[in-house]
C-alpha cells in the first residue's frame, strides 16, 4: 500500500477538519437553496425542505470521492495535482447535477426559480454544471489546502528529527575528540609512577582515573549536569593531574549557592581545565594556580577557568602556548545546543590566561546541590 492510499489514515485530523468543513459548506449551501423560495413566497413549503436535504444529502456523500481524491494525489507532482482534483470537481459536479436533472431540476427551480429551466435533462444538467461546479470547486480547494498543510507540517517534523539526531551525532564526535587525549595522558602519568617506583601514587592516580572514567561512560552524549555535578568531576580529574604535579599545581574552586543546580552541558569545563594543565602547569616547574568558578549575571550563567601560570610557561619553552582542539569543541557544542546564545570568551593576561563561557540560564535543575564551594587540589 503506498503513503498515498493510507493518507487519510495517517492523518485522522485531516479527516475530521475535512467532514467539519464539508457539512458546513453544504449547510451554507442548503440556505441559499431556500432563500428564494422563503423571499418570494414568505414561507418555506415541505416538499422543498424535503428535496433540499436529498439534493443536499447526495451532494455530501459526492464530496467523498473528490476528498479521495486529493488525499491520493498530494504527494503528485503539481500538475498531475491539479489536473486530477479539477478533473475530480468536474466529475462530481456533474454527477450531482445530473442527479437533480434526472430528478426533475428541484434545486435549480428553488436556485433559479425566476428563470427558465430548460424541459430536457440534458439542458437541466448543464445549467446545473455551471451553477454548482464552483461548490466542488471549493471543496477540491479545501481539500488540497488540508493535505498540503499536513504534509509540510510532517515534513517539518522530519526535518527537526534530522538535525535533532545530526546534533546528537556532532555532540558524540565531539565527546570522542576530548576523552581520549586525557585518557591518554593519564595512562602516561600512570606508567611513568610505576617505573620511577612510586607505585602508591599511580595505585591512586588509577582509583581517580576509574571514578573519572564511570562518571563520563555514563553521561549522556548531550545531557546536561548541574554546575555542582561538573565542579565535582572537575575535581575529581584535578587530584588525578594533582598526583601528578604535586605541588605545583593548585586549584580554586568558587560557586554560590544560587548558581549550583543549575543545568550546564556535560563535561563543558573539562577542555579549558585540560588545556590550562596541558599550557600552564606542565611546561613550568613554579607553582600555579587554576581557579574554576561559576556565577549569575542577569539572565547569564557565567563559568570561568582561569590560571595564572601562561605566561611563565611560554618563557620557559620559548614557544607561544596553544589553545589546541578544546575551544574550538566548546564552540561547536555552544553552537549546536544553544546557537547564538551561548558563547565561549578567552583572554590572555600578562600573568595568565582566563577563558569564559556565557550560556542562557535554563528553569533551575532538580539536582543535588555541590557544597565543596572552596576546594583544593
Amino acid at each position: 500500500m503506498t503513503s498515498m492510499d493510507t493518507e487519510p489514515i495517517r492523518h485522522p485530523e485531516i479527516l475530521r477538519q475535512a467532514v467539519k468543513l464539508t457539512l458546513g459548506v453544504w449547510f451554507f449551501t442548503s440556505i441559499l437553496f431556500v432563500m428564494p423560495i422563503i423571499v418570494a413566497t414568505g414561507h418555506l413549503p415541505p416538499l422543498a425542505v424535503g428535496i433540499t436535504l436529498l439534493c443536499i444529502a447526495f451532494g455530501i456523500f459526492m464530496s467523498l470521492p473528490l476528498y479521495w481524491t486529493a488525499a491520493r494525489l498530494n504527494e503528485a507532482p503539481s500538475w498531475l495535482k491539479v489536473t486530477g482534483v479539477f478533473a475530480a470537481v468536474c466529475v462530481c459536479a456533474f454527477l450531482f447535477s445530473l442527479f437533480d436533472a434526472v430528478n426533475g431540476g428541484h434545486i435549480i427551480q428553488l436556485f433559479m426559480a425566476e428563470h427558465h429551466i430548460p424541459p430536457d435533462v440534458l439542458n437541466r444538467t448543464v445549467s446545473n454544471f455551471i451553477s454548482f461546479s464552483w461548490l466542488y470547486g471549493l471543496l477540491g480547494t479545501i481539500y488540497v489546502i488540508l493535505h498540503t498543510h499536513a504534509a509540510m507540517r510532517d515534513r517539518e517534523l522530519q526535518l527537526a528529527e534530522a538535525r535533532s539526531l545530526a546534533q546528537t551525532a556532532q555532540l558524540t564526535a565531539l565527546r570522542l575528540q576530548l576523552n581520549p587525549h586525557f585518557l591518554f595522558n593519564t595512562l602516561n602519568a600512570i606508567s611513568s609512577l610505576i617505573v620511577t617506583g612510586r607505585n602508591k601514587q599511580g595505585e591512586a592516580m588509577l582509583s581517580k582515573l576509574c571514578d573519572f572514567l564511570r562518571t563520563a561512560l555514563t553521561a549522556e552524549t548531550n545531557g546536561t549536569n548541574s554546575v555542582g555535578e561538573e565542579l565535582e568531576t572537575l575535581q575529581t580529574y584535578l587530584e588525578i593531574e594533582a598526583i601528578r604535579f604535586g605541588d605545583r599545581l593548585s586549584v580554586e574552586f568558587a560557586a554560590g549557592e544560587e548558581v549550583v543546580d543549575l543545568p550546564v552541558p556535560s563535561f563543558i569545563l573539562q577542555p579549558l581545565v585540560e588545556n590550562a594543565v596541558k599550557y600552564a602547569v606542565a611546561p613550568t616547574s613554579q607553582p600555579v594556580i587554576v581557579r574554576v568558578g561559576a556565577r549569575r549575571e542577569g539572565g547569564e550563567l557565567i563559568l570561568s577557568v582561569s590560571d595564572n601560570g601562561r605566561s611563565a610557561a611560554s618563557a620557559a619553552s620559548g614557544k607561544p602556548t596553544g589553545t589546541g582542539v578544546g575551544l574550538d569543541n566548546i564552540r561547536r557544542r555552544l553552537e549546536v545546543l544553544y546557537a547564538r546564545k551561548a558563547r565561549l570568551e578567552t583572554i590572555a593576561f600578562d600573568d595568565g590566561f582566563t577563558a569564559v563561557i556565557r550560556l542562557p540560564i535554563a528553569e533551575r535543575a532538580t539536582l543535588g546541590s555541590w557544597l565543596g564551594l572552596v576546594a583544593a587540589a
